[in-house]
Formats: C-alpha cells, sequence, structure tokens
C-alpha cells in the first residue's frame, strides 16, 4: 500500500533528524512539518498530479503533545489526508488565505481529485510565514534538508505524472537548490508566457512533467493568464 510505503520513508527522515526535530517542537513560533498523504483512490486516479506550495501556514500548532513517532507521523499523515479532501469539497472561490486551494481546486475540477497530493518547499512556517523570518540560519538549512527529502519521498514512492512547482519568487531559490537549473532536462518555454510566468521542464532523475509558476496568491493579470494556461495544458478526466 502507497500510504505505508510513504509511511516508512517518513520515520527514515525522521530518524536521520531525530535530534533536530525533536528541539524543532520547542522552538517558540515553527509549526509542524506538513507530511503529504495520499488519497486511497490514488492508484486508479487517471491522473496523479503533486502541487508544490510555498510554505504552510501554522500547520498543527496546536498539537501539544505532538511527536515525530510512529503514532505521530501517522497521525499527522492522516491530518494532512482529511485537509486536502476538506479542501477540494469547498465551493468558495477567492476567499482571502484560500488563493493556493482555490487553484488546487481548479486543477481537480479539471484533471479529477483522487490524483490531487500536495507538499510545500519548506516543509513547514515561522508565525505563519516564510522561514527565512527566523534568524536561525543552520535551521532554516535543516529545515530545507528534511522538506527536499520529504518532496522526493512522495515523487519516488507515488511517482505523480505531474509536478507543479507554484512556490512564487520566495521558494524559487529553495527549489534550485533542491533541484539546480543546470541538472533539468527537456526545459521547454510556453508560447506566448515569459520563463518567469511559466515554465515546462524535467528532474534530473523522474520522469514526471514538471511547471513553475508564480503562487496563486499572486493575482497580477499576466499572472493569473498564465495559471490558467498551465489549467489548459494538463489533461482532462
Amino acid at each position: 500500500m502507497l500510504q505505508e510505503k510513504l509511511f516508512e520513508r517518513y520515520m527514515s527522515i525522521s530518524e536521520e533528524h531525530k535530534d533536530f526535530l525533536d528541539e524543532s517542537l520547542s522552538y517558540e513560533g515553527l509549526a509542524k512539518i506538513l507530511l503529504g498523504s495520499v488519497h486511497d483512490e490514488y492508484e486508479q486516479a487517471p491522473n496523479k498530479i503533486l502541487i508544490v506550495g510555498r510554505e504552510t501556514k501554522g500547520w498543527l500548532n496546536n498539537w501539544n503533545d505532538f511527536k515525530y513517532n510512529e503514532n505521530g507521523i501517522k497521525r499527522s499523515m492522516n491530518k494532512s489526508k482529511d485537509f486536502v479532501q476538506n479542501q477540494l469539497k469547498e465551493d468558495t472561490k477567492d476567499t482571502r488565505g484560500k488563493s493556493f486551494f482555490n487553484f488546487v481546486r481548479d486543477i481537480a475540477k479539471k484533471s479529477g481529485k483522487d490524483g490531487i497530493l500536495w507538499a510545500n518547499i519548506y516543509a513547514t512556517d515561522y508565525n505563519g510565514k516564510h522561514i527565512n523570518h527566523m534568524k536561525d540560519k543552520n535551521m532554516i538549512r535543516e529545515i530545507e534538508t528534511i522538506s527536499k527529502k520529504i518532496i522526493v519521498a512522495q515523487i519516488e514512492v507515488l511517482n505523480p505524472d505531474i509536478i507543479i512547482f507554484a512556490t512564487g519568487n520566495q521558494g524559487v531559490t529553495a527549489r534550485r537548490r533542491y533541484f539546480p537549473n543546470s541538472e533539468l532536462r527537456e526545459r521547454t518555454t510556453i508560447e506566448g508566457y515569459p520563463i518567469k510566468n511559466l515554465w515546462a521542464f524535467k528532474l534530473p532523475d523522474y520522469e514526471a512533467q514538471c511547471y513553475r509558476i508564480h503562487h496563486p496568491s499572486s493575482f497580477s493579470t499576466e499572472k493569473k493568464q498564465a495559471r490558467q494556461k498551465l489549467i489548459k495544458l494538463l489533461p482532462s478526466i
């Protein structure tokens, strides 16, 4: 079962970074690590799409008893699974703070909801915002290391057909550290759209078709048009 395989990878990551993760639980303002999950019908989904956002917003801050152990990781995975499914049920559009999942719902309507996966280029946040607001640079580097391992685990275990990096400018630097531009394959421009707004490529070791796009909270006309173009490029159900 894919969920179990993903759990095993997360456990391995947790064990590799045990001291840091245990310490992070007492770091004021730092959210819990997002551990993406998989829908029960994922394997039968016609289109499997991993959507990578920028960072969480206070993920599991109210879980004061949380630990990065077997029970905690299973709880966290179930929470992210339920959270995504609930987000995909919502009909409200253009609500403040909902731009990312408005975009995810648009993708689900085009390509199907069972194959939707969620990750973030930074697997946690600091006071609900970008982790670069933290002063501890060593902690930022460790978070990036863990964040990359989580994304790679999802790619290798779940083998998505498409990966969308919707991280915005603040996430581009981390994405380039995880997957340097010089190592990307089949880099392709989309006619009529500047590279900064919409770009296609493949990662060095995986066959998923990848796209880079601004974070959905960017509301300029050209960025909205790029998102609309991307959705047109995605396969239908």
